[in-house]
């Protein structure tokens, strides 16, 4: 009976790692497509939150779209590459909700920079709760990945002993 439910249990977490895979690395690819469009829209937005000096905002401006779109395509083409695009992507999403909530709490009015180069979509509650979600996804990704990737070697471990 406990490799019945071992078995389910992992049939979910393959499931759960391939949906979050797919989820996030379009998340990733839309978000780097709308900023590499339009680099100088991106970097208005970095120099938006006030947190970075300008020769900083220039760097990040140019990395942040180019390490999504890695980060998407990795996610979406490289299943091996998985656990460690859900640490990547879990680190960045943490970040960009320290950013959205420092500049809301300070009562910036700016948009959140996220999916689109308008101006037209300031920083709320409800897109720094979507950005949490997607860390929330992140840490579970992390867990599914790792705990699929120790079983996986904890089996090909035994058998190596067991031969």
């Amino acid at each position: 009976m406990d490799g019945i439910r071992d078995n389910k249990s992992h049939s979910f977490g393959q499931a759960f790692v391939l949906g979050a895979s797919v989820v996030l690395g379009f998340v990733f690819l839309y978000s780097a497509s709308v900023h590499l469009s339009n680099p100088y829209s991106f970097l208005s937005h970095v120099y938006s939150y006030d947190v970075v000096s300008e020769s900083l905002g220039i760097v990040v401006a140019a990395f942040l779209p180019s390490f999504q779109l890695v980060l998407g395509i990795a996610f979406l083409f490289f299943p091996s590459l998985r656990p460690f695009c859900f640490v990547a992507a879990t680190v960045l999403l943490f970040a960009f909700v320290g950013f959205q909530l420092q500049a809301h709490l300070r009562g910036l009015n700016i948009a959140c920079g996220c999916f689109s180069n308008s101006n037209e979509n300031p920083i709320t509650w409800f897109t720094i709760g979507r950005t949490a979600a997607l860390s929330f996804v992140g840490i579970l990704g992390c867990y599914q990945t790792w705990r699929n990737w120790e079983s996986t070697t904890d089996v090909n471990l035994y058998a190596k002993v067991a031969s």
